[in-house]
């Protein structure tokens, strides 16, 4: 993909356990191919961010390719989803492109 100049920052990741407890708890659950997709409004006026890659995924490295390639993903089609916490949990699979990460969000999210 190429790049269209826009940044993934600090301040977009979701990081606390809080904020992760509360997207799953009251933000709304997609599935698109091996991601799930837990999604809820906030009042920032930008999208975050959070990955949920467990072990049995594969190992240290095959989980932070995954999670670089989503990270990636979210980079080039944040604009389209202004004001959103997004939380991926990423099920067990053969590793994709970014591309394919990509529209397996913006299907999911944009439903």
């Amino acid at each position: 993909m190429k790049s269209n100049g826009v940044v993934f920052t600090r301040a977009q990741r979701i990081t606390l356990k809080k904020d992760f407890s509360q997207v799953f708890s009251t933000g709304v659950r997609q599935t698109s191919g091996p991601l799930l997709i837990h999604t809820m409004k906030n009042t920032l006026g930008y999208a975050r961010l959070g990955l949920s890659v467990p072990r049995r995924v594969g190992t240290a490295v095959k989980r932070n390719q995954i999670k670089r390639k989503c990270r990636e993903a979210f980079r080039h089609i944040q604009d389209e989803f202004s004001g959103v916490d997004i939380v991926l949990t990423v099920r067990l699979h053969s590793e994709l492109s970014t591309q394919e990460y990509a529209s397996l969000m913006s299907k999911a999210i944009l439903t």
